[in-house]
């Protein structure tokens, strides 16, 4: 707790960066989706950290010749979905710097104070407008108590998540689908979505009717990783993402398991199929997150 307690307060000198051990969660994180609205920019990583702040600015060679109002992150900002974060630092003078590394080289993505950071299990760093740092560090879990697996464990299958079953016959399935079961079940605001759709997937987990991993080349590799790891990092990466936000290339990839296979019954004779390509990992595990 000391670490974090040490960056409360106001920071040093303007140039003189200041280091947090919650910024450096961030470095070899990717981007997997930016938001904007009118409270703010959001910036998303595949482990289900956040930057929140008003405006996100951005600073390269390759884009000194652009209009300074295009500088700024946009929705789904294809030059920063998809980069890596090489570095965080926080100045003294309240701007945080990100250094990010895409195909087209490296990129700054930088912000002004008020500005936070939040992460898994109720992280949280928050700079205001004069630079007083407050700090959270991370808690208990927040989607995967022992409680909660143990309700997970012990539910029967709902109309959504047998139907969420039966569309992974012959593919694999990622969090579009879970959105679109959810749509047709009647879910209508965003924040439905960010609470039917953990769940959904967490029961199937539980349950062993489903697995999480990632695709590459094509084929599904299930992921290692102990159950309370794999449902914890969904619901964070689902919450940072936001509502109905989840699709393709974002937290995980699902495939049916035998036990899945099962719960359908007689309608479903059981061929497995391959996967999907382009996605490797969210960040938790594999070399592209």
């Amino acid at each position: 707790m000391r670490s974090f307690l040490s960056g409360l307060g106001a920071m040093g000198s303007a140039d003189q960066p200041t280091p947090h051990p919650l910024l450096a969660e961030l470095t070899g994180q990717t981007v997997i989706h930016t938001r904007v609205a009118a409270r703010g920019t959001w910036t998303v990583t595949g482990r289900g950290w956040v930057v929140h702040s008003r405006i996100q600015r951005l600073d390269a060679p390759a884009l000194a010749a652009e209009d300074p109002g295009s500088l700024a992150v946009t929705l789904r900002d294809a030059r920063v979905v998809g980069t890596r974060i090489q570095g965080a630092e926080m100045l003294g003078d309240g701007m945080l710097r990100l250094v990010l590394q895409g195909p087209a080289g490296p990129l700054t993505l930088s912000t002004v104070a008020p500005w936070q950071v939040e992460g898994p299990r109720g992280a949280l760093l928050q700079v205001a407008p004069k630079g007083e740092v407050h700090a959270v560090p991370p808690g208990p879990p927040v989607h995967a108590s022992p409680e909660r697996l143990a309700e997970h464990a012990a539910s029967r299958p709902s109309g959504p998540e047998l139907r969420l079953l039966e569309r992974a016959e012959g593919r694999v399935l990622h969090p579009g689908d879970v959105v679109e079961v959810l749509t047709a079940a009647g879910a209508l605001d965003e924040e439905e979505f960010e609470r039917r759709g953990p769940l959904l997937l967490a029961r199937l987990l539980s349950r062993g009717e489903l697995q999480a991993g990632w695709v590459d080349r094509g084929v599904f590799t299930p992921w290692t990783l102990e159950l309370p790891q794999v449902i914890e990092h969904i619901g964070a990466t689902w919450v940072a993402l936001g509502g109905s936000t989840p699709g393709p290339d974002m937290i995980a990839w699902f495939e049916r398991t035998d036990a899945g296979r099962a719960s359908l019954g007689p309608r479903v004779d059981g061929a497995r199929g391959a996967g999907m390509s382009g996605y490797n990992s969210p960040g938790v595990v594999g070399g592209a997150r």
